[in-house]
């Protein structure tokens, strides 16, 4: 009676406790910014069934590359998380029949559900306890031997390993020596066989003391265990499953529209502290599992710049901790161990979170290229964070770096980046009779040049292509001409997004006035825009790659393309991260190359894990300073194949790949070319240059 009453006692405040952390933690989430994330609830469940029970973002295949055996390790990758998942599900049934015979000794499975089911169950808890086990040895051995490219073990993370450790151990010897005792369980075949290795040699009586000593120590550790994890890396365990369950459904990386005249446009999606940030971005930083892939894919990362995307969540975290209104002694207790005494008192004192935490360099570093959400097992949305935060940069503290000041001197004077006179926007299509929609107001597509086509004399060959295949297949198509202005992307990815909403509804405005329905473009980061950006400004239009309709006029036989085989070299496609990532659009340029014939090679990091090119994010307007450039390592991955053209499909990677190909002096064996030039070279020609055909 007197082990019911203690138990009773301790189960109690263990509960008490926990509810107290997480109501802590709970109006901590709450104190975000507002954020619906209730639609779709079938969607929602779905992706927990098959994201977190599932765990199909764990047991991907994923390339971490490590120093010893990387073949093996690469193998292995994180699957072994996902049979700690299933092991711990199995487990947590026989931690409730253990919990339950805490209270009520005669408690079994047996009397609930018959000898049959509940020997099944205790053969499982019974399996999974060794596996997790076993597990457990291979995670040292894989961070001791096979060194992938993961953080330091923590303090934190060894404790919770070794807990995780003993409890598997005191299970064994809990049911091992109640055996021995006399206790017979049929199911725990694993502890049966421990209690025939000992049979003899321990006295009935002092196995029946043991086992009682270990469901103690098995107990007390659970409990421990449960109140620990808010405060541990393994919060995931307790945030994992809300934020797959409220992850971002539809379209990614669509920044909020900021409310300029606002007098709080924290609300709106500037930040300047943790409060600022939407209760879903808080709820991230606790469900981030360490797993270090959002650095690992980062290409900023890889070439050596201060960017870790889970470094940048963590800042969050912290940040949210060492501000709790209700801070005591524990978190003090729990940071001392967690990270040492001196470094838990810096991480106390008080300092802004941008430019602080997160420096500047950081924040400026990143491409926005989406491969950290793409990996990330628990939909964190770091790019996300970083751009909010750089809109403090610009917006509230005016810190913009000096390359980005001339960028945006030059789109608001000239309305593009480049800086070349508004006067010039049309000089590409001089000579080549190109309508523009005041001459051709019936036009079925409006073809959005873009600034990169329209100024830069390596893109513009790229742009006449494009004309030609469009009056090739009967395309009825027009231009906005000298009215077309920059579609805000690199504004709004830099943080002034009151420059991007001057530019942004400027050209909703003369789009609407035009009755424009349907857009299509060779940038990735217009058509992301466009497409996905301006309806917050009241722009609403079907947008198109011209890679997709490229790929339709094809199939419905209204461009024909002869088999040219590239010349008889190798061919291989760089995804643009705009396209592919943000867009989902990975198939239509590979079935319109695959027209070309030829070797096509897919480079080893393709589609969704493709590397990015360094221009995304106002990237293309700031020089890199630190470590490698991001598109010399991306070229040095393309001159690897051997392949003599890489096709592209974005005027930023084009000029960054020949850029990078010129560095290499490799411009004499590679062309870098835009997948409309290849086409346009490649198709059959019913009309004669410059001739518009009949829609």
């Amino acid at each position: 009676m007197l082990k019911q009453i203690l138990f009773a006692v301790l189960l109690t405040a263990a509960m008490v406790m926990f509810a107290w952390t997480l109501r802590r933690f709970i109006k901590m989430l709450l104190a975000g910014r507002a954020e619906r994330r209730t639609d779709r609830i079938e969607a929602r469940v779905d992706s927990l069934l098959y994201f977190f029970f599932g765990q199909r973002k764990v047991i991907e295949f994923v390339d971490i590359p490590a120093s010893r055996w990387p073949r093996f390790s690469n193998l292995i990758g994180s699957r072994h998380h996902f049979i700690i998942f299933w092991g711990f599900l199995v487990i947590c049934l026989g931690t409730l029949e253990t919990f339950a015979q805490g209270l009520w000794p005669a408690f079994s499975w047996p009397l609930v559900m018959g000898d049959t089911l509940a020997g099944v169950l205790d053969a499982a808890v019974d399996s999974m306890n060794l596996i997790v086990l076993a597990v457990i040895g291979f995670a040292v051995f894989r961070r001791l031997f096979l060194k992938p490219r993961l953080i330091p073990m923590s303090r934190d993370a060894a404790a919770i390993l070794s807990a995780i450790a003993a409890l598997m151990v005191t299970h064994f010897a809990m049911h091992g020596f109640r055996a021995v005792a006399g206790t017979v369980e049929p199911g725990f075949f694993l502890s049966d066989a421990l209690a025939g290795a000992l049979s003899g040699s321990v006295s009935p009586e002092t196995a029946g003391l043991v086992s009682e000593a270990n469901w103690w120590v098995h107990v007390v550790l659970l409990l421990v265990f449960l109140n620990y994890l808010a405060y541990s890396k393994h919060s995931h365990i307790l945030a994992a499953l809300p934020n797959i369950y409220f992850r971002q459904l539809g379209q990614r990386g669509v920044l909020s529209k900021l409310n300029l005249e606002a007098d709080d446009m924290a609300q709106t999606g500037v930040v300047s502290e943790w409060k600022d940030f939407t209760w879903k971005s808080l709820l991230d930083s606790f469900a981030c599992t360490e797993c270090a892939r959002c650095s690992n894919y980062c290409p900023a990362n890889r070439t050596g710049k201060p960017l870790s995307p889970m470094q940048v969540v963590h800042d969050l975290r912290d940040d949210m901790k060492s501000r709790l209104p209700d801070r005591g002694p524990l978190d003090d207790i729990i940071e001392r161990f967690q990270h040492g005494k001196a470094a838990a008192e810096e991480a106390r004192q008080p300092r802004d979170l941008i430019g602080g935490r997160t420096s500047e360099e950081v924040l400026w570093s990143c491409t926005t290229c989406g491969a950290c959400l793409e990996v990330c097992p628990v939909f964190i949305d770091q790019p996300g964070k970083i751009l909010e935060m750089r809109r403090n940069l610009v917006l509230l503290q005016e810190k913009v770096p000096g390359d980005l000041v001339r960028t945006f001197k030059n789109l608001e004077q000239n309305g593009n980046p480049w800086g070349l006179g508004a006067d010039r926007r049309m000089d590409w299509a001089e000579g080549h009779n190109v309508p523009t929609l005041d001459e051709k107001p019936d036009a079925e597509w409006l073809f959005w040049v873009g600034c990169a086509g329209a100024y830069d004399d390596r893109l513009k060959k790229q742009t006449l292509a494009l004309v030609d295949i469009l009056r090739q297949a009967g395309v009825s198509f027009a231009v906005l001409g000298m009215e077309e202005g920059c579609c805000g992307d690199s504004a709004r990815r830099a943080g002034n997004e009151l420059l991007y909403q001057m530019e942004a509804q400027q050209n909703v405005e003369t789009m609407n006035a035009k009755k424009v329905k349907k857009i299509v473009t060779p940038c990735p980061h217009c058509l992301h825009v466009l497409k996905n950006e301006y309806p917050q400004m009241g722009g609403n239009y079907e947008v198109r790659h011209h890679s997709q309709l490229i790929a339709e006029l094809i199939e419905q036989g209204k461009l024909v393309i002869e088999r040219s085989g590239n010349g008889g070299g190798k061919l291989t496609f760089h995804d643009p991260c705009y396209l592919g990532r943000w867009n989902g659009e990975y198939q239509a340029p590979r079935a319109v190359l695959d027209r070309l014939g030829g070797e096509r090679v897919e480079l080893g990091r393709t589609r969704e894990h493709a590397f990015c090119c360094g221009a995304g994010g106002g990237r293309m307007w700031m020089d890199e300073k630190t470590g490698t450039r991001v598109n010399h390592d991306r070229t040095d991955e393309i001159l690897a194949t051997g392949a003599t053209t890489v096709a592209t499909a974005c005027p930023y990677c084009t000029v960054m790949i020949k850029d990078a190909v010129d560095d290499r002096d490799a411009g004499e064996r590679v062309q870098v070319k835009n997948l409309s030039e290849l086409v346009a070279k490649a198709m059959v020609r019913t009309n004669a240059p410059g001739e518009t055909a009949a829609h």
